[in-house]
C-alpha cells in the first residue's frame, strides 16, 4: 500500500509519531510518501527504505500577508497522489492538514484518514477562525482517528463533530527504549534520584511547577538531580528561575538529544507537569524503560497512568505534589522498582509497535475496499 503522510515536521508529540508511523509502515513492505514543507526531525539524520519526502512550495507573493500554505499543501497533495498513485492519505494535526487532503480528495477521490493529536482540538481547532472549516474537514473524511478517548472527546464535544471516533493511542519501541543500567560515567551516583523531564519547553508544559517542586525536594535530598531534556520559547524563564532558586547544582539543561534511551537509563524518574495533554511519548518511552511516572491528572493521561499502581497522578498547578511523590521515590527503591516493573508491563500490554500500527492497517484496509 502507497500511503501519503502530512505532518508538522518538528519537534512536536504528533510529528514524531506521524514520522515514526510512516517507518514502520515502510518496515513492513508500505510505501510512506511524507508531504511537508521539510524533511521531519525524526528522520533528518538517516533515510530508510520505502520512505520518501515531498517538499511543499509556497509562493512567496506581495499581496499575500500569510503565504497561503493550505492550498499549496493540497495542491501538493493532488500532484503526488497522481504521480506516485498513493492509495491514501493520511494526516496527522488536522489543521490544515484535514483541509488539504479534503481538497485533494475533490480532485483524485482517493480516501484520507485524519488522526487528532491533542491542540488541534482542544485550542486551535475549536476556535472560532478555524473551526467551521475543520469540522467539515474531519466530518467528510473516509475515517478520523484519536490518539487518547480524551481528544475523541473533545473532538465531540468542542468541534462538535457526530461521526465515530476510532482511538489508537500512540506506541513506543519498546526495543529501544527498554529497561538498562547507566553507561554514562559522569551520572551522578548519590542515593538520591535523578528526575528526568523532556518537552519542547512550551508553556503549556508548566515547567516551572517541577523547578519549584525541586526546590522542596532538594531541601529533603540535597543530592537530586533533575535533567531537562529538550529546548523551546520558556527555556531561557527557567533557566532565570533556576538561578533565582539557587538550584543550578541539581538541575541540567541537555537540549535536544538523539540519546533519549541512555539518558532515561540513568533515570530514576519521569515527571511530566503538563496543563494537558493527549497521549504524551515522553510517558511512554519513560515507562517502557521501567521507570515510575509521576504526572498530572489531565487529558489523556490518566488513561495511561494507573495511580499507585505503575506512576502517580498529582493535581495540577501543584508543586509540593510532585515534591511529595518524587520524595516518596526517593527514599523508597523497592517502590520505585514496582512501579517502574507495573509500568513497562503496561507498555507491553497496550502500547507496543506491532499493537497500534496493524490497527491503523486495518482502518487502511477498510476505507480502501469500501
Amino acid at each position: 500500500m502507497k500511503i501519503g503522510i502530512t505532518c508538522y515536521p518538528t519537534v512536536g508529540g504528533s510529528g514524531i509519531f506521524a514520522t515514526r508511523l510512516g517507518v514502520e509502515l515502510a518496515k513492513r513492505g508500505h510505501e510512506a510518501h511524507f508531504i511537508t514543507y521539510e524533511r521531519p526531525v525524526a528522520i533528518q539524520d538517516q533515510d530508510y527504505e520505502n520512505v520518501y519526502v515531498h517538499l511543499v512550495s509556497v509562493v512567496e507573493y506581495p499581496l499575500f500577508k500569510y503565504p497561503p500554505y493550505t492550498v499549496a499543501l493540497g495542491s501538493e497533495m493532488f500532484r503526488i497522489t497522481g504521480q506516485q498513485d498513493l492509495d491514501l492519505l493520511h494526516v496527522h494535526y488536522a489543521l490544515p492538514h484535514s483541509t488539504a487532503a479534503f481538497l485533494a480528495r475533490e480532485i483524485t477521490g482517493k480516501p484520507y484518514v485524519a488522526t487528532l493529536h491533542g491542540s488541534d482540538v482542544t485550542i486551535l481547532g475549536s476556535d472560532a477562525s478555524y473551526m467551521p472549516v475543520n469540522t467539515l474537514s474531519l466530518e467528510r473524511a473516509d475515517a478520523v482517528t484519536a490518539v487518547s478517548n480524551f481528544i475523541a472527546k473533545e473532538a465531540h464535544e468542542s468541534l462538535g463533530i457526530s461521526r465515530e471516533i476510532s482511538v489508537i493511542p500512540n506506541f513506543v519501541d519498546s526495543d529501544r527504549f527498554k529497561p538498562a543500567p547507566c553507561t554514562d560515567p559522569e551520572a551522578n551516583n548519590s542515593n538520591d534520584v535523578t528526575v528526568t523531564h523532556i518537552s519542547n519547553f512550551r508553556p503549556v508544559k508548566r515547567i516551572q511547577d517541577l523547578i519549584y517542586a525541586m526546590n522542596i525536594v532538594t531541601k529533603k535530598a540535597p543530592n537530586a538531580r533533575l535533567v531537562l531534556v529538550g529546548n523551546g520559547p520558556e527555556r531561557h524563564r527557567i533557566e532565570k528561575l533556576v538561578d533565582e532558586l539557587n538550584l543550578g547544582n541539581n538541575v541540567e539543561f541537555t537540549g535536544y538529544r538523539s540519546d533519549v534511551p541512555n539518558l532515561l537509563g540513568c533515570s530514576d524518574v519521569v515527571v511530566l507537569c503538563s496543563e494537558t495533554e493527549s497521549t504524551p511519548l515522553t510517558l511512554l518511552e519513560g515507562m517502557s524503560c521501567g521507570l515510575p511516572v509521576v504526572a498530572t491528572e489531565v487529558g489523556g493521561i490518566p488513561e495511561i497512568v494507573d495511580d499507585g499502581v505503575n506512576g502517580f497522578l498529582v493535581p495540577l498547578k501543584h508543586p509540593e505534589a510532585i515534591a511529595e511523590r518524587i520524595l516518596e521515590l526517593n527514599a523508597d527503591p523497592g517502590l520505585r522498582k514496582r512501579l517502574g516493573d507495573a509500568a513497562r508491563a503496561t507498555v507491553m500490554d497496550r502500547y507496543t509497535i506491532d499493537k497500534i500500527v496493524c490497527q491503523y492497517t486495518e482502518v487502511y484496509e477498510e476505507i480502501t475496499s469500501a
